[in-house]
């Protein structure tokens, strides 16, 4: 059984490009970056951050797309997906981890397997059930 993709397409705020952000952001929703982010973001929602969008700190989300730029240690407790022109220097935690062709991580991955079951699926694992 395939895992449910995240829906980016319930956005609900939005830091456009030319505007820029110096401290920290916290969101219960969603968020799109096309502007530029100086702080640490804890965002509780999925983020985006668009091919402008640039970040310089700490990242903590729940599903990411990257097509701009990130400068930071990132934990995404679910998907981390970097396009053919994102661009992440930092170190990653993820359930999922997608590199487009072209898409640059600069840094260390550690992966953990997502805790809804899918250890059933591992050939020779016995799960409790």
């Amino acid at each position: 059984m395939r895992r449910k993709e995240p829906n980016y397409q319930n956005i609900e705020s939005l830091i456009s490009q030319g505007m820029e952000i110096k401290g920290d952001v916290i969101s219960q929703g969603s968020l799109r970056i096309d502007g530029s982010v100086d702080g640490k973001l804890n965002i509780k929602g999925d983020l985006m951050v668009g091919e402008k969008g640039r970040i310089k700190g700490e990242v903590q989300v729940k599903n990411l797309i990257l097509a701009g730029r990130i400068e930071g240690n990132v934990l995404v407790s679910g998907r981390l997906e970097i396009t053919a022109t994102g661009a992440l220097h930092g170190d990653v935690s993820c359930d999922i981890m997608i590199i487009e062709e072209g898409g640059l991580l600069d840094g260390t991955s550690k992966m953990k397997r997502p805790q809804d079951g899918a250890d059933k699926n591992v050939p020779g694992k016995k799960v409790k059930e």
